[in-house]
Protein backbone atom coordinates (compact mmCIF):
# COMPACT_ATOMS: atom_id res chain seq x y z
CA UNK A 1 0.00 0.00 0.00
CA UNK A 2 1.32 3.84 -1.26
CA UNK A 3 1.79 6.09 1.96
CA UNK A 4 -0.76 8.47 -0.19
CA UNK A 5 -3.01 5.16 0.35
CA UNK A 6 -2.17 5.12 4.02
CA UNK A 7 -2.62 8.67 4.73
CA UNK A 8 -5.80 8.98 3.19
CA UNK A 9 -7.18 5.78 5.68
CA UNK A 10 -5.92 6.93 8.73
CA UNK A 11 -8.36 9.50 9.76
CA UNK A 12 -11.46 6.94 8.92
CA UNK A 13 -9.21 4.90 11.32
CA UNK A 14 -9.38 7.46 14.20
CA UNK A 15 -12.44 8.33 13.43
CA UNK A 16 -13.77 4.37 13.98
CA UNK A 17 -11.52 4.65 17.14
CA UNK A 18 -12.65 7.55 18.55
CA UNK A 19 -16.86 6.09 17.72
CA UNK A 20 -15.38 2.90 19.77
CA UNK A 21 -14.31 5.45 22.77
CA UNK A 22 -17.59 6.56 22.42
CA UNK A 23 -19.51 3.61 21.83
CA UNK A 24 -21.01 2.35 25.25
CA UNK A 25 -23.16 5.91 25.71
CA UNK A 26 -23.84 6.05 22.71
CA UNK A 27 -24.79 2.59 22.10
CA UNK A 28 -26.85 2.25 25.63
CA UNK A 29 -29.11 5.26 24.28
CA UNK A 30 -29.64 3.20 21.14
CA UNK A 31 -30.70 0.28 22.63
CA UNK A 32 -34.09 -0.66 22.20
CA UNK A 33 -35.71 -0.15 25.91
CA UNK A 34 -37.25 -3.32 25.76
CA UNK A 35 -33.37 -4.73 26.30
CA UNK A 36 -34.11 -3.78 29.99
CA UNK A 37 -36.80 -6.10 30.53
CA UNK A 38 -36.31 -9.00 32.32
CA UNK A 39 -36.06 -11.57 30.70
CA UNK A 40 -37.69 -15.06 31.38
CA UNK A 41 -36.90 -16.50 34.64
CA UNK A 42 -34.96 -13.52 35.52
CA UNK A 43 -37.12 -13.34 38.44
CA UNK A 44 -37.61 -16.70 39.79
CA UNK A 45 -40.80 -18.44 38.59
CA UNK A 46 -42.25 -15.55 36.43
CA UNK A 47 -41.99 -15.57 32.91
CA UNK A 48 -43.29 -12.88 29.94
CA UNK A 49 -46.57 -12.86 29.31
CA UNK A 50 -47.40 -11.41 25.60
CA UNK A 51 -45.10 -9.01 24.08
CA UNK A 52 -43.74 -5.79 25.10
CA UNK A 53 -45.30 -2.07 23.85
CA UNK A 54 -43.12 0.46 23.29
CA UNK A 55 -43.72 4.06 23.29
CA UNK A 56 -41.50 7.39 22.55
CA UNK A 57 -42.13 11.34 22.93
CA UNK A 58 -45.80 12.41 22.11
CA UNK A 59 -46.79 8.59 22.07
CA UNK A 60 -47.03 8.38 25.56
CA UNK A 61 -50.42 10.06 25.44
CA UNK A 62 -51.81 6.85 23.78
CA UNK A 63 -50.63 4.89 26.42
CA UNK A 64 -51.53 6.88 29.53
CA UNK A 65 -54.88 8.85 29.09
CA UNK A 66 -54.86 11.91 31.29
CA UNK A 67 -51.65 11.52 32.93
CA UNK A 68 -48.92 11.96 30.55
CA UNK A 69 -48.47 15.46 30.68
CA UNK A 70 -46.86 15.26 34.20
CA UNK A 71 -44.55 12.61 32.55
CA UNK A 72 -43.55 15.51 29.82
CA UNK A 73 -43.02 18.45 32.13
CA UNK A 74 -40.30 16.23 33.63
CA UNK A 75 -38.94 15.43 30.52
CA UNK A 76 -40.30 11.91 29.11
CA UNK A 77 -37.84 10.49 26.79
CA UNK A 78 -39.43 6.40 25.70
CA UNK A 79 -41.12 3.87 28.14
CA UNK A 80 -41.88 0.12 27.62
CA UNK A 81 -43.97 -2.10 28.84
CA UNK A 82 -44.19 -5.93 30.09
CA UNK A 83 -46.79 -8.28 31.31
CA UNK A 84 -45.29 -11.25 33.36
CA UNK A 85 -47.29 -14.02 35.26
CA UNK A 86 -46.32 -17.58 37.18
CA UNK A 87 -47.46 -20.57 37.10
CA UNK A 88 -50.09 -20.21 39.85
CA UNK A 89 -51.86 -17.55 37.34
CA UNK A 90 -50.40 -14.31 39.19
CA UNK A 91 -49.74 -11.42 37.10
CA UNK A 92 -47.27 -8.34 37.08
CA UNK A 93 -47.04 -5.57 34.68
CA UNK A 94 -44.02 -3.72 34.52
CA UNK A 95 -43.24 -0.71 32.99
CA UNK A 96 -40.03 1.11 32.33
CA UNK A 97 -39.96 5.12 32.01
CA UNK A 98 -36.78 6.64 30.36
CA UNK A 99 -36.55 10.41 31.70
CA UNK A 100 -33.82 12.70 29.97
CA UNK A 101 -31.82 12.61 32.79
CA UNK A 102 -31.80 11.04 36.37
CA UNK A 103 -32.88 14.35 38.16
CA UNK A 104 -36.23 13.78 35.83
CA UNK A 105 -36.71 10.00 37.22
CA UNK A 106 -36.34 11.19 40.83
CA UNK A 107 -38.77 13.88 40.35
CA UNK A 108 -41.11 11.63 38.78
CA UNK A 109 -40.72 8.84 41.66
CA UNK A 110 -41.25 11.40 44.10
CA UNK A 111 -44.64 12.51 42.31
CA UNK A 112 -45.61 9.12 41.93
CA UNK A 113 -45.20 7.70 45.56
CA UNK A 114 -47.67 8.30 48.35
CA UNK A 115 -44.92 8.50 51.47
CA UNK A 116 -47.41 6.12 52.73
CA UNK A 117 -45.61 2.90 51.81
CA UNK A 118 -42.62 0.96 52.76
CA UNK A 119 -39.60 1.92 51.36
CA UNK A 120 -37.23 -1.03 49.96
CA UNK A 121 -33.13 -0.86 49.02
CA UNK A 122 -33.54 -0.71 45.34
CA UNK A 123 -32.09 1.88 42.70
CA UNK A 124 -32.11 5.57 43.98
CA UNK A 125 -35.03 4.84 46.46
CA UNK A 126 -38.24 3.05 46.25
CA UNK A 127 -41.72 2.11 47.67
CA UNK A 128 -43.74 -0.61 48.00
CA UNK A 129 -47.56 0.23 48.88
CA UNK A 130 -50.79 -1.84 48.44
CA UNK A 131 -49.84 -3.45 45.59
CA UNK A 132 -48.04 -1.13 43.78
CA UNK A 133 -43.83 -0.62 43.67
CA UNK A 134 -41.80 2.37 42.26
CA UNK A 135 -38.08 2.51 42.05
CA UNK A 136 -35.44 4.65 40.37
CA UNK A 137 -32.45 4.40 38.99
CA UNK A 138 -30.10 7.00 36.88
CA UNK A 139 -32.66 8.00 34.41
CA UNK A 140 -34.96 5.00 34.65
CA UNK A 141 -38.09 4.85 36.83
CA UNK A 142 -39.45 1.92 37.10
CA UNK A 143 -42.96 0.89 38.10
CA UNK A 144 -44.70 -2.17 38.88
CA UNK A 145 -48.17 -3.43 39.36
CA UNK A 146 -49.58 -6.51 41.02
CA UNK A 147 -53.71 -7.43 40.78
CA UNK A 148 -53.59 -8.20 44.11
CA UNK A 149 -51.71 -7.79 47.81
CA UNK A 150 -51.23 -11.54 48.58
CA UNK A 151 -47.45 -12.65 49.34
CA UNK A 152 -47.21 -14.47 46.03
CA UNK A 153 -47.90 -11.14 44.26
CA UNK A 154 -45.84 -9.26 46.67
CA UNK A 155 -42.85 -11.33 46.34
CA UNK A 156 -42.78 -11.34 42.33
CA UNK A 157 -43.23 -7.64 42.24
CA UNK A 158 -39.63 -7.37 44.85
CA UNK A 159 -38.06 -10.16 42.39
CA UNK A 160 -39.14 -8.32 39.21
CA UNK A 161 -38.04 -4.92 40.35
CA UNK A 162 -34.46 -6.72 41.34
CA UNK A 163 -33.91 -7.94 38.24
CA UNK A 164 -34.92 -4.68 36.31
CA UNK A 165 -32.44 -2.99 38.57
CA UNK A 166 -29.80 -4.94 37.59
CA UNK A 167 -30.11 -3.51 33.84
CA UNK A 168 -30.41 0.00 34.04
CA UNK A 169 -26.77 1.08 35.19
CA UNK A 170 -25.63 2.86 37.56
CA UNK A 171 -27.78 5.34 39.84
CA UNK A 172 -28.21 9.04 39.93
CA UNK A 173 -27.87 11.95 41.96
CA UNK A 174 -30.80 13.31 44.26
CA UNK A 175 -30.80 17.18 42.95
CA UNK A 176 -28.91 19.20 45.15
CA UNK A 177 -32.12 21.57 45.88
CA UNK A 178 -33.20 18.46 47.99
CA UNK A 179 -30.79 19.56 50.50
CA UNK A 180 -32.01 22.61 50.82
CA UNK A 181 -34.62 21.35 52.84
CA UNK A 182 -34.02 21.43 56.84
CA UNK A 183 -33.77 17.62 57.64
CA UNK A 184 -34.89 17.80 60.91
CA UNK A 185 -38.36 16.74 61.69
CA UNK A 186 -38.76 15.96 57.76
CA UNK A 187 -41.54 13.48 57.28
CA UNK A 188 -40.05 10.43 55.37
CA UNK A 189 -41.33 10.25 51.94
CA UNK A 190 -42.50 13.75 51.94
CA UNK A 191 -39.98 15.14 49.66
CA UNK A 192 -41.53 16.59 45.71
CA UNK A 193 -39.36 17.72 43.57
CA UNK A 194 -40.72 19.76 41.23
CA UNK A 195 -39.98 21.29 37.42
CA UNK A 196 -43.00 22.35 36.59
CA UNK A 197 -46.66 23.80 37.34
CA UNK A 198 -48.69 20.63 36.98
CA UNK A 199 -46.32 19.41 39.75
CA UNK A 200 -46.55 22.34 41.87
CA UNK A 201 -50.60 22.49 42.01
CA UNK A 202 -50.33 18.92 43.20
CA UNK A 203 -48.30 20.14 46.41
CA UNK A 204 -50.01 23.37 46.63
CA UNK A 205 -52.78 24.87 44.63
CA UNK A 206 -50.70 28.86 43.70
CA UNK A 207 -53.00 28.59 40.19
CA UNK A 208 -51.52 29.70 37.16
CA UNK A 209 -50.37 33.20 38.69
CA UNK A 210 -47.42 35.30 37.61
CA UNK A 211 -44.25 34.64 39.08
CA UNK A 212 -44.53 30.55 39.07
CA UNK A 213 -41.62 30.87 36.23
CA UNK A 214 -39.17 29.03 38.56
CA UNK A 215 -36.54 26.62 37.16
CA UNK A 216 -37.12 23.30 39.57
CA UNK A 217 -38.82 23.31 43.01
CA UNK A 218 -38.83 21.03 45.93
CA UNK A 219 -41.47 20.33 48.61
CA UNK A 220 -41.18 19.06 52.18
CA UNK A 221 -43.36 18.47 54.83
CA UNK A 222 -42.40 18.46 58.59
CA UNK A 223 -43.75 16.44 61.87
CA UNK A 224 -45.75 19.86 63.34
CA UNK A 225 -47.84 20.39 59.78
CA UNK A 226 -45.82 22.38 58.31
CA UNK A 227 -45.21 22.92 54.51
CA UNK A 228 -41.69 23.94 53.08
CA UNK A 229 -41.60 24.85 49.66
CA UNK A 230 -38.16 26.12 47.33
CA UNK A 231 -38.33 27.53 44.30
CA UNK A 232 -35.28 28.00 42.39
CA UNK A 233 -35.25 31.00 40.05
CA UNK A 234 -31.27 31.13 39.20
CA UNK A 235 -30.31 35.05 40.81
CA UNK A 236 -30.77 36.89 43.44
CA UNK A 237 -32.49 39.34 40.33
CA UNK A 238 -34.98 36.76 38.67
CA UNK A 239 -36.22 35.68 42.44
CA UNK A 240 -36.53 39.30 43.20
CA UNK A 241 -39.03 40.09 40.20
CA UNK A 242 -40.75 36.98 40.29
CA UNK A 243 -41.59 36.79 44.45
CA UNK A 244 -43.47 40.75 43.59
CA UNK A 245 -44.89 39.46 40.25
CA UNK A 246 -46.09 36.40 43.17
CA UNK A 247 -47.41 38.12 45.99
CA UNK A 248 -48.87 40.89 43.77
CA UNK A 249 -51.19 37.83 41.80
CA UNK A 250 -51.79 36.11 44.67
CA UNK A 251 -53.04 38.86 46.74
CA UNK A 252 -55.44 40.32 43.30
CA UNK A 253 -56.88 36.73 42.93
CA UNK A 254 -59.30 37.27 45.46
CA UNK A 255 -58.13 33.65 47.51
CA UNK A 256 -56.05 35.67 49.87
CA UNK A 257 -55.63 38.30 51.92
CA UNK A 258 -52.58 39.83 53.62
CA UNK A 259 -53.24 39.68 57.35
CA UNK A 260 -52.82 42.74 59.48
CA UNK A 261 -51.34 41.32 62.39
CA UNK A 262 -47.85 40.18 59.93
CA UNK A 263 -44.85 41.77 60.75
CA UNK A 264 -44.11 44.81 58.77
CA UNK A 265 -40.85 43.61 57.21
CA UNK A 266 -42.40 40.29 56.01
CA UNK A 267 -44.59 38.97 53.36
CA UNK A 268 -46.63 37.20 54.37
CA UNK A 269 -50.79 35.85 53.00
CA UNK A 270 -53.39 33.92 53.85
CA UNK A 271 -55.27 31.74 51.67
CA UNK A 272 -59.12 30.67 52.31
CA UNK A 273 -58.50 27.39 54.24
CA UNK A 274 -56.73 29.86 57.28
CA UNK A 275 -53.53 29.07 55.92
CA UNK A 276 -50.76 31.30 56.54
CA UNK A 277 -47.66 32.05 53.73
CA UNK A 278 -44.48 33.38 54.36
CA UNK A 279 -42.26 34.22 51.78
CA UNK A 280 -38.40 34.70 52.34
CA UNK A 281 -35.51 34.94 49.78
CA UNK A 282 -32.56 33.17 49.84
CA UNK A 283 -30.30 34.17 47.18
CA UNK A 284 -31.74 33.19 43.85
CA UNK A 285 -34.89 30.97 46.10
CA UNK A 286 -37.30 31.68 46.83
CA UNK A 287 -38.80 29.82 50.14
CA UNK A 288 -42.21 29.44 51.33
CA UNK A 289 -43.87 28.30 54.49
CA UNK A 290 -47.33 27.31 54.65
CA UNK A 291 -49.18 26.41 58.13
CA UNK A 292 -51.98 26.88 60.07
CA UNK A 293 -50.22 29.39 61.93
CA UNK A 294 -48.11 32.63 61.50
CA UNK A 295 -45.54 32.20 63.44
CA UNK A 296 -45.26 28.85 61.93
CA UNK A 297 -45.48 29.57 58.37
CA UNK A 298 -42.41 32.33 59.46
CA UNK A 299 -40.16 29.43 60.89
CA UNK A 300 -40.75 27.67 58.67
CA UNK A 301 -39.58 29.69 55.56
CA UNK A 302 -36.83 30.61 58.02
CA UNK A 303 -35.76 26.66 58.24
CA UNK A 304 -34.86 26.92 53.78
CA UNK A 305 -30.82 26.77 53.74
Amino acid sequence: MGILAKWRRAPAAAMLLCAGLLAPAAVRDQIPLRGYLPADGAAAGWVRDGGPQEFEGEDLYTYIDGGAEIYQEYGFRRAAVQDYRDAAGREVSLEIFEMADPAAAFGMFTFKRSGKGAPLALGGGAELEAYYLNFWRGRFLVTLTGFDESPGTLEGLKALAGAAEKGLGAGGDVPGIVGLLDPEGLVAGSVKYLRGLLGLANVYPFGTARGLNFKEAVRGVYDGGETLIVLEYGSVEARTAAGRELEAALAASGRFERPGDSPADAVVLKDGKGNFLAFRGVGGRLAVGVHDTLDGALGTAARAR
